[in-house]
């Protein structure tokens, strides 16, 4: 038997009365086999598609800055921000140009600004009038994340040919009549950012 795949089984016992209810086994693999160590899944970070091209306008210097991006979105949400005792903050522009070395700001507002343009990134207002940005999972997916209904949503017009009919339908099933198509949601962003 593979040594990785085996399983351990536990007891499970009433604490009152001791009785074995049942055994489980635990789903975890082993950290280290013959096979080498298995790295634990990390909460930051992400995963890319082999088979999903950056896009082609993309340059390679772009790229190299939001992969450094990528490894700062918060798990399961695909925002870039941090994590402040309890609370969870979203970088703003200024940190997100200090993270890939754009400390100018007219380069960083034009890095900004094109990664929205070719929808790599989604900016969105929350609740407190302060800016968000969204990665697009279509190319760089948070670690322990689900594609879920709202940022399907910022991104839909990527995902769309990707994403197999089921999930499509799924996902249209429950937006309903009030679906907003992202590329009316950037050309509205642009003109606020873009006078």
């Amino acid at each position: 038997m593979d040594k990785s795949k085996r399983t351990k089984q536990y007891q499970l016992v009433d604490i009152d009365t001791g009785e074995i209810k049942g055994v489980i086994d635990n789903p975890y693999p082993e950290p280290m086999t013959e096979d080498g160590y298995r790295f634990p899944a990390h909460k930051r970070g992400a995963r890319v598609f082999a088979d999903i091209a950056f896009p082609e306008s993309m340059s390679y210097t772009e790229i190299g800055r939001m992969t450094m991006l990528s490894k700062r979105m918060i798990a399961k949400t695909n925002m870039l921000g941090y994590r402040q005792g309890k609370e969870v903050k979203a970088y703003t522009d200024a940190e997100i140009g200090g993270l890939v070395g754009l400390n100018d700001r007219s380069k960083r507002q034009a890095f900004l600004n094109r990664m929205l343009r070719i929808r790599i990134m989604h900016k969105v207002r929350d609740s407190g009038g302060n800016w968000q940005y969204y990665i697009n999972p279509a190319y760089y997916m948070s670690n322990g994340q689900r594609l879920n209904y709202n940022l399907f949503l910022l991104f839909k017009d990527d995902l769309t040919p990707i994403l197999p009919d089921w999930v499509l339908n799924e996902f249209l099933t429950q937006a309903g009549p009030k679906m907003v198509l992202a590329s009316d949601a950037i050309s509205e962003v642009e003109s606020i950012i873009d006078p």
